[in-house]
């Protein structure tokens, strides 16, 4: 008997055929292909459920459960249903499905026989579209009557379960905090990060809302559309807060048996880098590949292993040893370090990897906060319809260069972007700003006030970091 299922490979669902036959010997069920312990484990668990629902385990007979491709290293949580169902239809003790049924076995067992849909079904499957047997899972409701119980609801079973935008679970917005407003400034920066999604780096004083920063943004990000959906991982966007020890193997993944980091289970969302001085310098480096090309190369025992990478990148950082430096302030009371001492710890910022931040934005303490989170969410849900009524496909921080210099003013593409030397992402970085500031004001071209507007936080800021009193 042959049935079709997934294993685990590289943080996504791989099929897997799993052939099962009975021969002579000590009852048991024993696996081929390269299992790992939890793999070898789950033969009790599956042995337990079988007789806890009534049905017959062999006694005179072992059970040899071949998982192809073999050379595979394999370990999966939902293997347990599949080799169940394929020894009742072998034993005939339920009868089989038609032969060239094209659907797929998934889900864990209990010891008494009940089945549970392991959640990486949905985090980590990417055709959402197959055909699957699995079972209960209580946070997505619409699956619960096409979805097994027990085992012994196998022949009772009228369809297989479909997953599909149908069945996902509705996407629920974090809410960073109850009564949270913004001011104008705070507001119209999230508002550029999240409809571009571009890469931002924040820096100022302690104490000035950084951190806040990030998780409102990630809080404002618009509704995933059906391409972005394939890229998430649970009821909304990933957030992944890495803390400045982490070392450089978990930021980018690999080992013997390559795993994801932590710049892939972030992909699709956002990855936020607190106190960024404080990271390791080999870290940040490693680092400079995902943040162009949206994906993790990783080397390991002769072979390359990709991983997806395309996350938005959002860093805070003081800019001083004692976190009052800023350039908004033009006085430096309460500092107890040196000027050189300061220039020495910002120096850090300076070079290709801060250059990779398509925005950057000073904070400071805000009085005027008046704009509420939920009339922000609403606004940028209107760009991001207004982008896809002109045909968006791609987010501005990774659509081609090219396509957005199609629709930029040529006079305002020739005469008013600034010499930026030999740094053409500081170049690329005005004019992805600068279309996100038309999007926001619902204009098919980029204008020459967009380009102004985007010179900010694209540009003068950069500068404003190498400029030191």
């Amino acid at each position: 008997m042959k049935v079709m299922s997934f294993i685990q490979e590289h943080n996504q669902l791989r099929p897997v055929e799993v052939e099962l036959t009975l021969w002579a010997g000590l009852p048991g069920i024993q696996f081929l292909g390269l299992p790992d312990q939890h793999l070898k484990e789950s033969s009790l668990r599956i042995k337990s459920a079988i007789k806890a629902q009534g049905f017959k385990f062999p006694t005179g007979q072992q059970i040899l459960v071949n998982l192809r491709p073999s050379h595979l290293k394999k370990t999966s949580r939902g293997l347990e249903l599949a080799v169940a169902m394929a020894y009742l239809w072998e034993t005939g003790q339920i009868s089989a499905p038609n032969e060239g049924e094209d659907q797929y076995i998934y889900g864990e067992l209990s010891l008494n026989g009940e089945v549970h849909a392991p959640t990486d079904l949905f985090t980590s499957l990417k055709n959402k579209n197959l055909k699957i047997v699995t079972g209960r899972l209580d946070q997505v409701p619409q699956l619960q009557p096409f979805s097994l119980k027990s085992i012994d609801q196998l022949s009772k079973a009228e369809q297989p379960v479909i997953l599909g935008p149908s069945v996902r679970s509705q996407y629920t917005r974090p809410q960073p905090s109850s009564g949270l407003k913004l001011s104008s400034s705070q507001a119209n920066l999230v508002k550029m990060a999240a409809v571009g999604r571009h890469s931002l780096l924040l820096a100022g004083p302690a104490g000035t809302g950084k951190t806040t920063m990030a998780h409102i943004l990630h809080a404002c990000l618009p509704y995933p559309s059906t391409e972005q959906a394939e890229d998430i991982s649970g009821d909304w966007y990933p957030f992944v807060k890495s803390h400045h020890s982490t070392p450089l193997m978990s930021m980018i993944g690999g080992g013997a048996s390559p795993f994801a980091g932590e710049i892939s289970r972030a992909h699709g969302g956002i990855l936020f880098l607190d106190e960024l001085l404080e990271f390791k310098a080999e870290v940040l480096e490693a680092l400079r590949e995902p943040f162009e090309e949206g994906v993790m190369r990783v080397a390991r025992q002769g072979a390359v292993v990709q991983y997806p990478a395309e996350a938005q990148i959002v860093a805070a950082t003081n800019l001083c040893p004692c976190g009052d430096y800023s350039p908004e302030r033009t006085e430096r009371t309460g500092c107890r370090y040196s000027l050189k001492r300061c220039k020495s710890y910002s120096e850090k910022l300076s070079g290709p990897f801060a250059d990779r931040f398509q925005m950057l934005a000073f904070t400071r303490q805000e009085r005027d906060q008046k704009i509420e989170l939920s009339q922000l969410q609403d606004e940028i849900g209107e760009v991001f319809l207004f982008q896809k009524q002109r045909g968006q496909t791609k987010t501005n921080a990774r659509v081609l260069i090219s396509e957005i210099e199609k629709t930029v003013d040529s006079f305002a593409l020739n005469n008013l972007m600034p010499e930026t030397g030999s740094s053409l992402r500081r170049r690329h970085a005005i004019l992805r700003v600068a279309r996100t500031i038309a999007d926001i004001q619902r204009s098919e071209r980029v204008k020459g006030v967009h380009i102004e507007q985007a010179m900010l936080n694209a540009y003068i800021n950069f500068e404003r970091l190498k400029a030191w009193d």
